[in-house]
């Protein structure tokens, strides 16, 4: 075959550009991986209750901490990005360990410097989807852990929730939410002793927790059966209260008058039980979760503070995307403003007896953890207030800093990536302006947030909004679906 001259260096000429072109985009490719960003001059809050340290720089290589020190001690390449954060504070990114994920929720969660949460009740096949998506940078949002659907008895009552029927079908379907990527799993109001001691049973043997919104079984049962934590501090009412005393919640068909009464119950606490209960709790490595930013904003003294903040939120139109029912809400606060006094008296004593029992069960040496209960409140606005419920109920604000960040992350089993600032952890970090620990809800006053290494927009934009929103739910679901097909393969019924 005849070759040209002209044309074989033409090809050879052709053949060393895709070369050249091939090995920049590799270097290039290399060199954004190592990318280096370097924040200079700020007060370190590590999350570890540890002292802070001064005029700091961290180090960030890619999306992981390199180094955390002082100026002098930490190198770093001519070319990495500087940033100054002298006259700032820097802290972990925020974690909320129990939110009502949403579709619209997302960017307010990072304005807020929330950068991970853990979703306690969701359609499983949507919430996985919707937490890949965050992870592969098509969503902005939080990194997102989830339990997936709710564990009750039939007959389910919210869209979400599967009704387990024997012992045998409560490990099936832990193995199924496990599979589709929870991280824990969480049982509703009446799930029973039995059914709570194949669920931890079985969560237990794939390393992931339990936590539960309990009531038929109360906490000293709960945790005899495993239960590692008690979301709403629920089921002390039922394990102290005086036998006389009567709490029949699933008799009270309105909704807000069951709300307002479970609040209530709690004035029934009898202290002298509940500091045995505590003690029992702690030694047994049980959490308590209080989500009081969204129980206890009724009975507190800064109701009418947050009213005011809320309408606020309600009328900024770079939040239009907002559901309009939800902004209802945020616009009157009328879920918050029990006028009937001796209801509010009743409630404001159970919001004692809950700030007595933390304050106790941490001294014991039990978990307290941060979660907002965000479901119609503000996304992360709601766990900034939660830090600001832990120092009303007496701890200091390092100690509500490292609730909220160590604490979290450790229960999630996810300190080794998150929750400090460390060498080695992913670089989520929250930059404010004013000490926090000074005053807690100076960790409201964002500069800056950085997530996985890159800082966050911690701005609201009105065309927000997610490719797959949350669907309207019909039976049979998933789980339900793969316990069916089971079922047909085995040709009987296995549960």
């Amino acid at each position: 075959m005849y070759w040209d001259n002209k044309l074989i260096v033409r090809y050879m000429l052709l053949g060393l550009a895709f070369l050249v072109l091939f090995n920049g985009n590799a270097v290039c490719t290399k060199a954004q991986s190592q990318s280096e960003t370097v924040l200079v001059g700020g007060i370190v809050i590590d999350g570890t209750g540890a002292a802070p340290i001064k005029d700091a720089v961290i180090l960030i290589k890619g999306n992981r901490i390199v180094s955390v020190g002082t100026k002098g001690k930490i190198k770093y390449s001519k070319s990495a990005r500087v940033i100054d954060t002298a006259g700032k504070y820097v802290l972990p990114g925020l974690i909320d360990i129990h939110v009502h994920y949403n579709d619209w929720m997302g960017e307010l969660f990072l304005a807020h410097g929330v950068t991970t949460v853990k979703d306690v009740g969701n359609y499983v096949e949507w919430i996985s989807v919707v937490s890949a998506a965050i992870e592969q940078g098509k969503v902005r949002g939080p990194r997102i852990f989830y339990v997936g659907n709710g564990l009750a008895t039939p007959p389910p009552k919210r869209d979400h929730f599967i009704g387990l029927e024997s012992p045998q079908m409560a490990k099936r379907v832990v193995e199924l939410l496990h599979e589709r990527g929870a991280v824990a799993i969480k049982v509703r109001e009446k799930v029973t002793p039995e059914l709570l001691r194949a669920i931890t049973e079985e969560a237990h043997r794939l390393h992931i927790r339990v936590t539960g919104h309990i009531r038929r079984v109360n906490a000293y049962e709960a945790a005899l059966a495993g239960i590692d934590g008690l979301e709403h501090a629920s089921g002390i009412v039922q394990a102290t209260a005086d036998s006389a005393a009567k709490i029949d919640l699933d008799n009270i068909t309105d909704d807000y008058q069951r709300y307002v009464a479970e609040r209530k119950s709690y004035a029934l606490i009898n202290s002298d039980r509940a500091a045995e209960l505590v003690k029992f709790l702690a030694g047994k490595n049980v959490a308590l979760i209080p989500t009081m930013a969204g129980w206890w904003r009724m009975a507190t003294e800064r109701r009418d503070d947050f009213a005011r903040e809320d309408a606020e939120y309600a009328r900024n139109p770079t939040l239009a995307y907002v559901p309009e029912d939800t902004r209802k809400i945020w616009a009157t606060s009328l879920l918050y403003k029990l006028n009937n006094a001796d209801d509010l008296a009743q409630v404001r004593t159970g919001y004692k007896n809950v700030q007595d029992i933390l304050r106790q069960h941490y001294k014991a040496g039990g978990k307290v953890l941060a979660g907002s209960d965000t479901f119609i409140s503000i996304p992360g606005l709601s766990l900034q207030r939660e830090l600001v419920f832990l120092v009303d109920a007496g701890f200091t604000p390092m100690e509500a800093i490292s609730i909220a960040t160590h604490e979290n992350a450790q229960f999630l089993g996810k300190d080794k990536e998150l929750g400090t600032l460390a060498p080695g952890k992913l670089a989520d970090l929250l930059i404010v302006n004013a000490n926090p620990l000074e005053d807690i809800r100076n960790t409201q006053r964002a500069v800056m947030v950085f997530k996985n290494g890159e800082m966050v927009d911690i701005n609201y934009h009105a065309d927000y909004s997610i490719p797959t929103p949350r669907p309207t739910l019909t039976r049979p679901l998933w789980i339900e679906r793969q316990l069916q097909n089971q079922q047909k393969a085995n040709g009987k019924n296995d549960f």
